[in-house]
């Protein structure tokens, strides 16, 4: 069985970006959280945001999203 991190990225991106969209069309954020990353994965997220034609925050917010539910799913 595929750990959680595995699942998160077999999904499509789009489809986060989606889930996260909707979610947010009734949730708004009122937390700021402050971490540091390898240069290298920042710029990866970066890379696949424009891709994605979005904001890179946008990106890491619908992952971190997608984790939270994976986990409030198997409870």
């Amino acid at each position: 069985m595929p750990n959680v991190m595995q699942q998160i990225f077999v999904m499509n991106i789009e489809a986060l970006l989606k889930e996260y969209a909707a979610y947010r069309a009734f949730n708004k954020s009122n937390c700021v959280i402050n971490m540091r990353i390898p240069e290298e994965i920042l710029t990866r997220i970066k890379e696949l945001a424009e891709k994605q034609h979005v904001p890179y925050q946008s990106l890491i917010s619908s992952v971190l999203f997608s984790l939270a539910n994976i986990e409030e799913e198997k409870k």
